[in-house]
């Protein structure tokens, strides 16, 4: 954004004719004009960024029920990662978002904080899980280490593991979660998810979103 003396020039304005007065009104429509077009661009950003998530997400599933994996975990990062950020517009500004990257946790912690809802800590071992994901985005981790992978879509009892060998780190998230965890984001923005995915329109994409998830209807 210009500078108001910039403004005033590109409005083709005098200063030399301009009293006081003069200038008190125009810079209140200065002040008018920057708001306004802060409030634009957030909006646009608003917008974008669930656009990509809704995408990421529905590429998600997809991939999940290709068994296209750890690939899946990493879509599902960033479907998350950009329904957060979407949630976090005007609250932190797009600058510190870029300074925030890819770093799941805090953007969660800024968006709990945001909510002070303390209900919303259930979904603390989702977020962790996906994060661990990031890790692997690149293959040195995974060369170094190996690595255990499954597509898990509902919760499932837990087995201790038995014997002494070492095993690869277990990259593993809850699809069941992760649904719970968009719409929960989603709502607590007031938006309405069916508008969010009224432009995906590919049979087998919808068909995608909708494959056991307990929000069908809601996106739908």
């Amino acid at each position: 954004m210009e500078s108001f003396e910039e403004w005033l020039t590109y409005q083709q304005m005098n200063l030399g004719k301009l009293t006081p007065a003069d200038l008190e009104m125009l810079r209140r429509l200065y002040d008018e004009h920057c708001t306004t077009a802060t409030e634009g661009k957030e909006e646009r950003f608003r917008h974008i960024f669930y656009d990509c998530g809704m995408q990421y997400y529905v590429a998600a599933r997809f991939a999940a029920r290709a068994g296209l994996v750890p690939i899946h975990g990493n879509l599902f990062h960033h479907a998350i990662e950009m329904c957060l950020k979407a949630a976090l517009v005007g609250t932190l500004t797009i600058a510190k978002m870029r300074q925030i990257g890819h770093h799941l946790p805090v953007l969660w912690d800024r968006f709990k904080e945001k909510e002070t809802d303390p209900s919303l800590a259930r979904f603390d071992p989702t977020i962790q899980a996906l994060d661990e994901f990031e890790s692997i985005r690149y293959p040195n981790k995974i060369v170094d280490e190996g690595m255990l992978l499954s597509v898990v879509w509902q919760p499932e009892p837990v087995t201790a593991s038995s014997g002494s060998a070492k095993r690869p780190p277990k990259y593993e998230v809850i699809i069941a979660d992760i649904d719970n965890l968009v719409i929960e984001v989603v709502s607590r923005a007031s938006v309405n998810p069916k508008f969010l995915v009224s432009r995906i329109h590919d049979a087998a994409a919808r068909e995608a979103l909708a494959y056991q998830n307990p929000h069908a209807a809601s996106w739908l």
